[in-house]
């Protein structure tokens, strides 16, 4: 399961948003982010493995499937479960 997620290229360098220092995105971070293209959220929270589909997304909440098109950092949690994503452009 995946902690953080990155869409597209964001503005900033990852290890700036994600970690305290280079050396922790090396070692902690970087293996804990999913890197992805896909902008619908319940379709990324099934790839980082929050989720285990979108249709449980959509009958649980329903105002999580959204579009993630606009650059953006957020949290979303689900029960227990954050995960912290990054959209960039």
């Amino acid at each position: 399961m995946f902690h953080n997620v990155i869409i597209g290229k964001p503005l900033v360098t990852p290890d700036n948003l994600f970690a305290f220092s280079f050396e922790d995105w090396d070692k902690n971070e970087f293996n804990d982010t999913l890197f992805t293209d896909e902008r619908f959220l319940p379709k990324v929270m099934v790839a980082a493995g929050i989720v285990k589909s979108v249709n449980e997304v959509r009958r649980n909440q329903p105002k999580l499937c959204r579009m993630l098109d606009k650059i953006d950092f957020e949290e979303v949690k689900w029960g227990k479960n954050k995960i912290y994503i990054a959209v960039g452009e």
